[in-house]
């Protein structure tokens, strides 16, 4: 009898080993199946910010293009055509066609028989320039555009003026740049009309006879 309950104890024992091993490894079975699925997540997690952290849109290019031209403009502010030494800044952050023309307007402006064809400033509605920008909305259908607020410095002779000019943008390799401006400020004296016929102007008239003079600047809006 005492054997035979001995017996029966191992038995009951050994099952019970048994058992635990087969819940061991149902336990491990689950955290292996729960392990496999958190690293799914955490691909997939990784996924989505690998996509959304990618690279920039391109609105958001063309927004980093202009504002990366008028930190060099608020550096440079050149006063009429920049000279060689300013357009070296400026070419970092224009189109090839808009750096050409800067770049004759300038030798014109140096050779030409005529006294300074172009002063105060030639990058802004307005002669005394802008000390600051507000970049306000940006289009990239053609032709890519953005509508910026600019504003003057003022003085005590001069209250600050604030207006709006647009600036186009062209993707040139794998950059955007700035490629021509048109004038928007409807103040008086501000002037009219884009950056890029202003200075096929200004070569224009550097090639005229002395006592000519062309209309740089369309004419000034009226006051009101």
């Amino acid at each position: 009898m005492m054997q035979t309950a001995i017996s029966h104890l191992s038995l009951r024992r050994i099952s019970l080993s048994l058992g635990l091993i087969r819940l061991r490894r149902i336990r491990l079975k689950r955290s292996a199946v729960s392990f496999g699925w958190a690293l799914r997540f955490i691909a997939a997690v990784f996924l989505f910010s690998s996509v959304a952290c990618g690279p920039p849109s391109d609105e958001r290019q063309v927004k980093n293009a202009v504002g990366a031209f008028y930190d060099v403009y608020m550096t440079v502010h050149p006063s009429g055509v920049p000279t060689q030494e300013e357009q070296a800044e400026f070419n970092k952050v224009i189109s090839a066609g808009l750096a050409d023309l800067l770049n004759v307007a300038a030798g014109v402006e140096e050779d030409s028989f005529q006294a300074t064809t172009l002063e105060g400033d030639v990058f802004t509605s307005l002669d005394e320039g802008a000390a600051s920008y507000k970049i306000l909305e940006c289009e990239i259908q053609a032709p890519a555009a953005c509508v910026v607020e600019l504003s003057s410095a003022g003085n005590r002779k001069r209250p600050k003026l604030a207006w709006k000019d647009r600036v186009f943008v062209v993707r040139e390799g794998e950059r955007w740049v700035v490629d021509d401006i048109e004038f928007l400020g409807d103040g008086p004296l501000m002037h009219k009309g884009r950056l890029k016929d202003v200075l096929k102007q200004v070569i224009e008239e550097g090639k005229s006879p002395p006592g000519v003079s062309l209309p740089l600047f369309a004419a000034p809006r009226a006051a009101g």
